[in-house]
């Protein structure tokens, strides 16, 4: 006699049904974990800090000889130099100390200077050597006596203004 055969009952196979909804109850709880991280802010103090402005160095320049006895309106030609990262627009200029290159021949003291106002004059961020003149402002008196042609007249200057 035959014995009955008894099979073992085989694991269902996964169907594509099954697969989908497996990976979508995985998507499901990993979208819940995400959710669950806690979010987080910071408070507290950043730094900035301003730089010094660098002095601008001004220079005698060689300008038009247009000085003579009675002239009123010999011009006055600098060089700049602007180290600074900014454009700077000067608008006065103070005439200080006059010397002379011949001071026995031709004195400074015959030499005036006006000081200026309403001026503008623009010097480029790190600009190094812009000529520049102040029109109109030196002065020679009637009384220079011949000695006093060619000599030159260094004239302190001090220049207001800022940045552009």
């Amino acid at each position: 006699m035959r014995t009955p055969h008894t099979r073992t009952p085989r694991a269902p196979r996964p169907t594509r049904t099954m697969v989908v909804s497996a990976v979508a109850v995985f998507v499901g709880l990993s979208i819940g974990v995400a959710a669950a991280l806690w979010s987080s802010d910071a408070t507290g103090g950043g730094q900035a800090e301003a730089r010094t402005a660098e002095t601008v160095t001004v220079a005698a320049a060689t300008g038009t000889a247009d000085l003579y006895p009675g002239f009123t309106d010999g011009d006055l030609t600098f060089t700049l130099d602007n180290d600074n990262p900014y454009p700077i627009t000067f608008t006065s200029a103070d005439a200080g100390t006059v010397t002379s290159s011949d001071e026995a021949g031709c004195p400074a003291s015959l030499v005036t200077v006006d000081d200026a106002t309403g001026l503008e004059l623009d010097v480029a961020a790190e600009a190094t050597t812009a000529t520049l003149t102040v029109a109109d402002v030196v002065s020679l008196d009637v009384s220079a006596e011949d000695e006093c042609q060619g000599v030159v007249f260094s004239i302190e200057l001090t220049l207001s203004g800022s940045q552009v």
